[in-house]
């Protein structure tokens, strides 16, 4: 119980974790390019380290138990968001995609959205379809032999998140507000290896932490990302004692175009249908949340 009120404290923190814009910010956001377009400020701030601490030493014990508490029937009914449901949405999405490319996703609808700092919050690879695995000759690594029936049920996403590593729908995957797709720069043994490693990990306990774990036994969305494609390079952060990688700072790897490709970037509208967003829109929508250095609206 105390790693749920724990949790729920931070839930209702993160409802108000997002920085007032100054009234220079849209002057401000002109200055930005995506050769040098950074994040992630001081992301210790917006929550309280003993809080942190506490939710952290019980997270890794109750963290399923706590989730399902604390999220409750979204499990099964699907999680609020103006991508959810919409299946166009997520139709138009993975048309852009190829094997092994993945989406940051974030969601604002609800306040457990809010958890991680950040325009993004967790991370989805895309498998592909039998016949995408076929042409690019990974249909039969031994590794993914056993998950062919659910690809060809239509799992074509793979994740970490409570309780564990598994796959998933277009749909499920998308129930978020915004999704920004991402084509990792990698080398064909470096595919292979990246579905290895994804599909070596099928069931393997989601990190509630947020942590990258040494011995390879836990992950949360990003470390199994960077598990998988080690090459890429990911930036690790320590966050309250603990090492990780932010959502953000992929998606400012992307935009900086260093070894990761932006492909799109999708929002969801209120009401029917979806919007296609422009990179410079995407920078914009993360330095409205981390600010802007050396300018007057930067906090």
């Amino acid at each position: 119980m105390r790693g749920l009120w724990a949790l729920a404290a931070l839930v209702m923190l993160g409802a108000c974790s997002y920085p007032d814009l100054g009234p220079t910010f849209a002057e401000d956001a002109k200055s930005l390019r995506a050769e040098t377009f950074e994040c992630c400020f001081d992301p210790e701030k917006y929550y309280p380290a003993p809080l942190v601490e506490i939710a952290f030493s019980i997270g890794s014990k109750t963290g399923p138990s706590s989730a399902n508490a604390i999220y409750g029937d979204y499990y099964e009914v699907g999680f609020p968001g103006t991508l959810t449901g919409k299946s166009d949405a997520a139709e138009a999405i993975v048309s852009h995609l190829r094997p092994l490319d993945f989406v940051l996703v974030g969601s604002t609808s609800y306040q457990l959205g809010r958890l991680v700092p950040g325009r993004f919050s967790h991370a989805v690879v895309y498998i592909g379809t039998e016949a995408e695995l076929r042409a690019t000759g990974l249909w039969h690594i031994p590794e993914l032999v056993p998950y062919h029936d659910q690809i060809r049920a239509g799992k074509t996403f793979i994740q970490s998140a409570s309780p564990d590593v598994h796959l998933l729908t277009p749909n499920k995957a998308f129930e978020r507000d915004r999704a920004l797709a991402i084509r990792p720069n990698l080398s064909g043994s470096e595919r292979r290896l990246a579905i290895r490693r994804l599909f070596a990990a099928m069931g393997k306990p989601f990190n509630f932490n947020m942590a990258i774990d040494p011995t390879g036994e836990t992950f949360a969305c990003t470390s199994l990302l960077e598990h998988a494609m080690p090459s890429l390079g990911f930036k690790r952060r320590t966050l309250y004692g603990v090492e990780t990688v932010m959502p953000d700072d992929v998606a400012a790897q992307a935009i900086r175009g260093e070894d990761l490709q932006f492909i799109t970037y999708v929002l969801g509208n209120e009401g029917p249908g979806f919007s296609y967003r422009s990179k410079f829109a995407a920078m914009v929508d993360i330095a409205a949340y981390w600010g802007i250095p050396g300018t007057p609206s930067a906090p």
